[in-house]
């Protein structure tokens, strides 16, 4: 990813522990080409679908940004 905004490395920041636990699942103490195919796509699955769910629920907080009010200050 070339210059990743802050909202994509904070996104990328959110699939390192679901990716820790899908590894550790399969066996962090194998080499990833020893992977099959279908544990190599588990770990895909984790980390986009992580990724994909940190994104809208960014675009989602970032849709209606918060409201200013001015309070009037007369008696």
């Amino acid at each position: 990813m070339i210059d990743p905004t802050d909202a994509e490395l904070a996104a990328m920041q959110q699939c390192l522990k679901p990716l820790g636990e899908a590894a550790g699942e399969i066996g962090m103490d194998r080499p990833l080409l020893s992977y099959t195919q279908q544990e190599a796509l588990a770990l895909i699955n984790v980390v986009v679908t992580t990724y994909v769910e940190a994104m809208v629920q960014e675009h989602e907080r970032s849709k209606y940004p918060p409201v200013r009010m001015q309070l009037d200050q007369s008696p």
